[in-house]
């Protein structure tokens, strides 16, 4: 399963698309970032001036450069700007984790659906041809008169609905197989056929550790406080709108001219006319009214920062409920998969002990249909009971943000000849 899981990394679109988008996110730090440091600018110009009829400096030429450089001192919108892009950087990793989370999740969740779909098919079939051989022993003995048309009748409703179930579970298994290729690029026929076999409950953490670590590791909690974190930086912004701004600026420039038709110094030292420039100094910028824009949007981002706490504790919520729901699934699992265990062999030695007694003449071909009935029936619960535990464990590993990789260790089984 493992193998599908990275299979399913490099092949599904979803996946690929999520990691595109993370990794365009994550250049927000640098552009957050910029804004705190200095911008430095190159500017220069040439031009050259024509007046045919002078008799002196009939044509000049001008160049000049200057080069200037900006940095802030003191911009609170600035400031925040860097901390939400921060913040939303780090969003699009958590972001990236939960596709990672679910990716898991249905590769897991196809897998072992096509291996419960597997073990219901063979059930099925099994039972399809025991009911078969039911049928036909129920007719011959119906004709020779030791048998009567209900039993043979019971026998024929009893293989008719073997058999209505065997198409019903074969197409399940075709979406199921068709789902996991999807995903995987994988044949679903290289799902090994008892990859449930060897599934055992393991040591359930305590409910009150379990919980402590959802409120540190849960992705959706998280990217819920990395959202928070984006409408703070907003409300801060939106504060700075109403502060001076604070910038240091400097510049250095060079101009110079030459003029044609010009004496003789200014053919040999080349210029008319030369200046240099340097400035430095510090501009202040105080907003005083802009209409009210500036307030209202500073309502708005408070607004919007109790929304988002209010998601935190949604979410929090979300996944504690979550938790306890897997934890409780788990536990329920456990005792439904041992119980079922037990009914296998209780309902094998009924069957036993039913064709046993039918042949003594002390019960019906109906008794013994019922409890070959009862016993493949069983089979398919315990098979059903082993799929809902581990759906639950992974649920549960998924909420308390443990699921990765290295979780589907637990679900190796030793590869059988």
């Amino acid at each position: 399963m493992q193998e599908a899981v990275i299979a399913a990394d490099r092949y599904d679109a979803g996946i690929l698309a999520e990691r595109s988008l993370k990794d365009a996110e994550q250049q927000k730090r640098l552009q957050g970032f910029s804004g705190l440091l200095p911008v430095v600018t190159l500017n220069g110009g040439y031009s050259r001036q024509d007046q045919p009829k002078a008799t002196y400096a009939a044509g000049v030429r001008r160049h000049n450069y200057v080069v200037t450089l900006t940095q802030p001192l003191f911009d609170l919108e600035k400031y925040a700007t860097w901390r939400r892009a921060d913040a939303m950087a780090d969003e699009a990793e958590v972001k990236y984790m939960i596709a990672q989370q679910k990716l898991i999740s249905d590769v897991s969740d196809a897998w072992f659906t096509v291996i419960y779909t597997s073990r219901l098919l063979d059930n099925a079939d099994k039972a399809r041809s025991a009911y078969q051989k039911q049928l036909s022993g129920a007719q011959k003995a119906l004709d020779i008169g030791d048998q009567t048309r209900l039993e043979v009748d019971e026998a024929q409703a009893n293989y008719d609905n073997a058999v209505a179930d065997v198409i019903t579970i074969e197409s399940k298994l075709k979406d199921a197989r068709i789902r996991f290729e999807k995903l995987t690029g994988l044949s679903g026929n290289s799902i090994p056929p008892g990859g449930m076999d060897c599934i055992a409950p393991h040591n359930l953490p305590q409910l009150l550790q379990l919980k402590e670590r959802t409120a540190r590791q849960n992705l959706n909690v998280r990217a819920a406080e990395f959202s928070l974190e984006q409408s703070r930086a907003d409300t801060l912004a939106a504060t700075g709108r109403h502060m001076p701004v604070v910038s240091l600026q400097a510049s250095y420039g060079n101009n110079w001219s030459r003029a044609e038709n010009g004496n003789e110094l200014d053919k040999y030292f080349g210029t008319t006319s030369k200046t240099r420039n340097t400035n430095v100094g510090v501009n202040v910028s105080m907003p005083l009214f802009a209409g009210g824009s500036q307030v209202s949007q500073s309502i708005e981002a408070s607004h919007r920062k109790e929304q988002s706490r209010e998601r935190l504790i949604d979410a929090q919520r979300q996944a504690m409920q979550d938790l306890e729901s897997a934890w409780s699934g788990l536990r329920s699992g456990e005792a439904r998969m041992s119980a079922q265990r037990k009914a296998i062999v209780s309902a094998k030695r009924r069957m036993e002990s039913t064709k046993y007694a039918r042949e003594l003449g002390l019960r019906t071909t109906i008794d013994a249909l019922n409890a070959e009935k009862d016993y493949f029936k069983s089979l398919s619960d315990l098979a059903q009971a082993q799929y809902e535990y581990v759906v639950s464990g992974i649920k549960l590993a998924a909420t308390s943000g443990d699921l990765d990789y290295s979780y589907l260790n637990r679900f190796n089984c030793p590869v059988r000849p």
